[in-house]
């Protein structure tokens, strides 16, 4: 599925590389129309020093960084990971991730990681932060990468976020993608 392309520096070209884990990030960006595209221009500029391959909000998809190259969204992960910014804050609560804004943010969401879980044959499953050193392959948080590596202190997507209902939505999304 094609996406607005705004392409990011802040990257490793790679040949091809394999995909265990799609790790799942709030771009700490309030609820707005174009959220996406304004992390996606943060990702564009070589002082930010980080990107992600995909940036999402209520209302678009942008993708930043081709998904055969390393972006550089949780270090300690990038190598095997799909970056995924969703638009928000860490410190939103369960009850917040279900306004209106971001229930949209995770419907973009859920089909867009669907589709990369369908294509790299990842599990639809959340990985927990040991997990992620057993080579365990699945979704995860970048709290999780932080946890399991050791290299940030991150804590997004934040204990708010609704990881079950995000795994029943993507789930959803797959089937609905299977019957057409």
């Amino acid at each position: 599925m094609p996406y607005r392309f705004v392409e990011s520096p802040n990257k490793t070209e790679t040949s091809g590389r394999t995909f265990d884990v799609v790790v799942m990030h709030t771009m700490e960006i309030a609820e707005r129309p174009d959220a996406a595209m304004i992390c996606a221009r943060w990702f564009a500029t070589s002082v930010s020093k980080v990107s992600a391959h995909y940036c999402v909000d209520a209302q678009t998809v942008v993708q930043c960084v081709r998904e055969k190259d390393v972006a550089w969204h949780a270090r300690g992960g990038n190598t095997h990971s799909i970056g995924v910014e969703l638009a928000g804050f860490a410190r939103q609560t369960t009850h917040a991730w279900e306004d209106a804004y971001s229930t949209g943010v995770l419907g973009h969401a859920s089909v867009l990681v669907a589709n990369v879980c369908r294509r790299r044959r990842i599990p639809i499953r959340w990985l927990s932060a040991d997990d992620l050193p057993a080579g365990r392959r699945g979704i995860t948080g970048h709290a999780q990468v932080s946890e399991a590596f050791g290299k940030s202190d991150h804590w997004d997507p934040g204990p708010g976020f609704p990881v079950e209902s995000f795994l029943d939505r993507v789930r959803q999304a797959g089937r609905a993608r299977s019957r057409t």
